[in-house]
């Protein structure tokens, strides 16, 4: 149910999608399916989540030489909810190596104790629950990525529920093109580098030149997959990252990605973002970035103190 659920979810955002192109409205019929789907994940199988707890290992048992570690980060507005995000990375079709939760221990000084049950029975089918220093949304990528540099690094947000073939997807990408930060969403930077992020735009229903690309911009939050030795050095220079880009990790990802020469590779067939988790919109990054216009000041920040 879950997979078929999804695959009409994505059916219908293409449809929706291809109105939107043609400048009309999706029809209600559309509109209606869709929340259809957004409340089966909200409502229903969030209850069975919380109500038939799964007791199987969301990690493999047979370790790679190469490891994966999804690696995601939350704050204390979204640490009742990000459980629900935890459990569909802990049923991917295949199963990583780990999966590590990154919070600030500014923001959870007592450690465990603060953190709700429903998240913590999770560590008994492979999460790993690591506290640190408070990188805001860079927490994200920035400490699995020092700690596991010969590695592969699935980056997830916290308000999503993910396919259940998010890792393999991502996993066929990276057979293909091995040296390419991977991801499951982007946008198209056109026409140039120096163009802000307000002019760029969403790839196109029948575009399929989004492979080994330097022209793309990685949402990680919808899945990405970072390889070792992927992002120049200066990536994980944090007085940096808090002077020019501290609320867009993903244009600091994407700007230091390119810096380093490094291509990027998304879906061939676009793929919209996962369903968002009931009450997570507010405050999110993308008001902050988008709406409010900071990703076009970061992204000149980027520019006016880089070479790229």
């Amino acid at each position: 149910m879950y997979t078929l659920i999804y695959r009409l979810y994505f059916h219908l955002k293409q449809r929706a999608r291809k109105d939107r192109d043609k400048g009309r409205q999706p029809s209600g019929m559309v509109q209606k399916a869709l929340s259809y789907c957004e409340w089966f994940y909200n409502i229903p199988l969030a209850r069975w989540y919380e109500k038939f707890p799964s007791r199987r290992s969301g990690v493999t048992s047979r370790k790679r030489r190469q490891k994966i570690i999804v690696s995601l980060t939350t704050y204390p507005k979204r640490i009742g909810t990000i459980w629900l995000t935890i459990e569909t990375l802990l049923r991917q079709s295949m199963k990583p190596d780990e999966v590590i939760l990154w919070l600030a221990d500014t923001q959870f000084p007592n450690g465990l104790a603060d953190l709700p049950e429903k998240l913590l029975r999770l560590r008994e089918r492979g999460l790993t629950i690591r506290f640190c220093e408070d990188l805001r949304s860079h927490k994200k990528y920035y400490h699995a990525l020092v700690e596991y540099p010969h590695d592969l690094v699935v980056l997830a947000d916290d308000d999503m529920f993910y396919p259940g073939d998010t890792i393999r997807k991502l996993m066929e990408m990276h057979r293909k093109w091995p040296e390419d930060i991977c991801c499951m969403t982007a946008q198209v930077i056109e026409p140039d580098l120096h163009t802000l992020p307000s002019r760029w735009r969403n790839p196109r229903l029948d575009e399929h030149t989004l492979q080994h690309s330097d022209r793309i911009q990685a949402f990680t939050g919808s899945g990405t997959l970072i390889p070792p030795q992927a992002l120049h050095a200066d990536a994980f220079d944090r007085d940096r990252i808090r002077a020019l880009c501290l609320h867009a990790d993903d244009l600091w990802v994407t700007f230091m990605a390119l810096r380093k020469g490094t291509k990027i590779t998304t879906s061939r067939n676009w793929r919209p973002f996962p369903i968002s988790i009931y009450g997570t919109a507010e405050g999110s990054l993308y008001y902050i970035n988008a709406e409010g216009n900071q990703n076009d000041v970061q992204w000149k920040n980027l520019l006016d103190n880089y070479d790229i």
